[in-house]
């Protein structure tokens, strides 16, 4: 969410989770990343095309985790209440402007120094003839890029951490 193009924490509610990912508790993101490294859900989208390329995008100067760092194809927080595929369409439509067919890959915990999530990665295809229409408040840009453009970024230290261990399995294959 945006107000006056400053990103808006103060209003959506996240689950509070254990490390059994239960429910135990309800708070506003804005508490959440409040230092406190509270466990909450994330999801991440990896979309790639016809050929093998990622759809990647570059995060806003404005996110306050990784701002202005290429990262996986779409990632944000699973709402109170909702499940993480649901939050996984909602992030490909608020934050590209599409949607596709996703499949459940993995969970797993993420660190940031005072940022804790469990994450839900899904992959998806790239739907032929769709638009990427992405939103800036979220997202400078969307590009594909193939593997060998992606591991020069890696490189260059331009792809946020996340990504990057989320990228080398899809290298290996460990998700298909």
């Amino acid at each position: 969410m945006s107000k006056g193009g400053i990103i808006d924490n103060n209003k959506e509610i996240l689950d509070v989770i254990n490390e059994n990912d239960e429910v135990i508790d309800q708070l506003t993101k804005k508490e959440i990343h409040d230092g406190k490294n509270i466990l909450h859900r994330e999801i991440a989208v990896l979309v790639h095309d016809a050929n093998g390329n990622l759809l990647l995008q570059q995060r806003s100067f404005k996110k306050k985790y990784f701002p202005g760092k290429w990262t996986v194809t779409a990632v944000g927080h699973v709402l109170a209440g909702q499940n993480p595929e649901e939050a996984a369409h909602t992030e490909l439509k608020e934050e590209l402007g599409f949607d596709t067919s996703l499949n459940f890959v993995e969970k797993r915990k993420y660190v940031s120094g005072d940022h804790t999530s469990l994450g839900y990665l899904f992959i998806g295809k790239f739907p032929i003839g769709q638009m990427i229409v992405p939103d800036p408040d979220e997202v400078e840009k969307a590009e594909f890029f193939s593997l060998d453009s992606i591991n020069k970024m890696m490189n260059d230290n331009s792809i946020d951490s996340h990504s990057i261990e989320t990228i080398n399995k899809y290298q290996q294959g460990y998700y298909k």
